[in-house]
């Protein structure tokens, strides 16, 4: 599915002062909730249900579906680690990351995977398949979860094993904002995404993707064991 899609990707201009904020709102830490989120001078990126800012120093890649020209992976990257971002639908009241993160847990631990504690709460450190046969790479992934919504980040690079490699992604995940919108969803389905209007407008060809050895594992089901998408 990801592999016959057409690729782009935007360079992020905004300055890194301005995008700290210059209101009270700077302080807070998200991934917000459309809801909640700051009033401040960040600009984002508008992906439909997800507003991601642009950090100076960071690139956002897209790799979009030929048939309908909608975003199926969102890659930031700081040059050296990158970090695919997605957001599900989620339950009113309970919490989707424990049951998710137990899930891939129980496949992962005969295989080396563990649970650790990062920036953004419990996550699972794991190896991950890349597009060489039997080459794996170490990642982390983050879970966040919202009103309505599950947001989820896997990152690789040198931030997939040291905490403190990737500033910059961790920027962003904290200044993102996710539009749940309020049409009834199945849990744990894809928010709908869409491509920003910097790209779409964009006269250019699109740039091929740097990441391309990036693992990009689904979503799993109850019961569904975690693997690589061809």
């Amino acid at each position: 599915m990801f592999g016959r899609g057409r690729k782009a990707s935007v360079e992020a201009s905004a300055d890194a002062d301005a995008a700290r904020g210059t209101s009270q709102d700077v302080d807070r830490v998200g991934p917000f909730d459309a809801a909640d989120a700051p009033q401040d001078d960040v600009h984002r990126l508008d992906l439909g249900a997800l507003r991601i800012p642009t950090l100076r120093g960071v690139q956002m890649q897209f790799q979009v579906e030929e048939a309908t020209g909608r975003p199926v992976t969102i890659i930031i990257t700081d040059g050296r680690s990158a970090m695919e971002v997605a957001v599900f639908a989620a339950p009113k009241t309970t919490p989707l990351w424990d049951e998710v993160r137990a899930e891939i847990l129980e496949t992962l631990q005969a295989v080396g995977g563990a649970e650790g504690e990062g920036p953004f709460g419990p996550e699972l450190r794991m190896r991950l398949p890349t597009n060489r046969p039997g080459e794996t790479i170490p990642g982390r992934m983050i879970g966040i979860d919202g009103p309505r919504w599950f947001l989820r980040a896997v990152v690789t690079g040198p931030a997939g094993q040291d905490l403190s490699a990737g500033p910059l992604l961790d920027e962003t995940l904290r200044r993102t904002v996710v539009v749940r919108g309020d049409e009834a969803m199945p849990v744990r389905d894809p928010l709908p995404l869409r491509l920003p209007k910097e790209v779409a407008e964009s006269d250019g060809e699109p740039q091929e993707t740097k990441q391309g050895a990036t693992a990009r594992p689904e979503m799993p089901g109850p019961g569904v064991r975690i693997s690589e998408t061809r």
